[in-house]
């Protein structure tokens, strides 16, 4: 009797129809989720993404940073102008595979850029030295500072013994000309003459020693290429007659190194920060009779 309440032609319509009640029992609960759902204003429904240089710097944040949490990361966002939540932080590292602050693991560029300012190295190499109608080996000594590449010759021997190092151990951590004053760790391979004695020197004036396995060059790879590029740019251009000789050539090899030559390494700046100059007409300056040369303004 209620379906008499229905009027006859309606039914004959949706009687006409090839649709399943289920259908429209489906497009009826779409319509009721149209019209509560959020659209945002350029047509995407719920929140919006984050900003693709947002999640660059949150992953840069995370990498850099292994020990900060999700609220220490919301945190230096907020000071730099961005309003992210610590869930939307968590989603960005699990989508990147970044591990959760405990359980991420520190890089080796970020541990060697926390060690490097205290870390140095120092090697051998030999130079051959005319003598007489004949030549002769000799030993030099280098120590460099890895964070700012600066080099230090420490000494020239024909034949290198322990005492020779121990003695140059005592020079390169003296208080106030040392080298190594500052303290730190030194790289050194294992050679004979870095023994037990040298290593205990350093450590009386605040140098740990940190001896290289057997066989492993590529270890010391900062010495190694500074050492090919002393010969490569001055060494192998000049006969050497003497120890005295060497040591001249390559006290002005390092200055020049030190002081003038750009390094690709430090953004093609000079170890040694030089004052910017003037605008005045650029001049050549020249070391080791033209061999090397740098360029600058000419003060007016």
């Amino acid at each position: 009797m209620k379906a008499r309440v229905v009027p006859h032609d309606f039914l004959q319509q949706v009687a006409a129809f090839t649709y399943r009640p289920d259908t429209f029992l489906r497009w009826y609960r779409t319509l009721v989720a149209q019209k509560y759902a959020t659209v945002s204003s350029n047509g995407r429904r719920g929140r919006p993404r984050t900003d693709p240089e947002t999640v660059a710097l949150v992953i840069r944040l995370a990498g850099e940073n292994t020990g900060w949490g999700l609220r220490r990361i919301v945190g230096e966002l907020r000071k730099v102008g961005i309003e992210l939540s610590k869930s939307t932080v968590s989603r960005i590292l699990v989508d990147h595979g970044i591990e959760p602050s405990p359980k991420r693991c520190r890089t080796w560029r970020n541990f060697l850029a926390q060690q490097w300012e205290s870390m140095a190295a120092t090697d051998l190499f030999t130079v051959e030295v005319l003598q007489g109608w004949g030549v002769k080996r000799v030993n030099v000594l280098l120590i460099m500072r890895l964070a700012t590449r600066k080099v230090h010759l420490a000494g020239i021997i024909a034949e290198p013994y322990q005492e020779w190092a121990v003695q140059i151990a005592r020079n390169e951590t003296d208080e106030e000309h040392g080298f190594l004053k500052e303290g730190g760790y030194l790289i050194h391979d294992r050679a004979t003459v870095f023994g037990k004695h040298f290593q205990t020197t350093l450590a009386g004036g605040g140098v740990t020693a940190v001896r290289l396995p057997p066989r492993s060059p590529n270890l010391n790879a900062s010495m190694e290429r500074v050492i090919r590029t002393i010969r490569q740019e001055c060494l192998d251009h000049f006969i050497v007659f003497s120890e005295r000789h060497l040591e001249v050539l390559l006290r002005e090899y390092l200055a020049h190194y030190d002081e003038e030559r750009p390094h690709q390494g430090l953004n093609n700046e000079t170890i040694v920060k030089r004052r910017r100059e003037g605008a005045g007409p650029i001049q050549k300056q020249t070391r080791l009779g033209g061999l090397l040369n740098h360029y600058s303004h000419r003060a007016a």
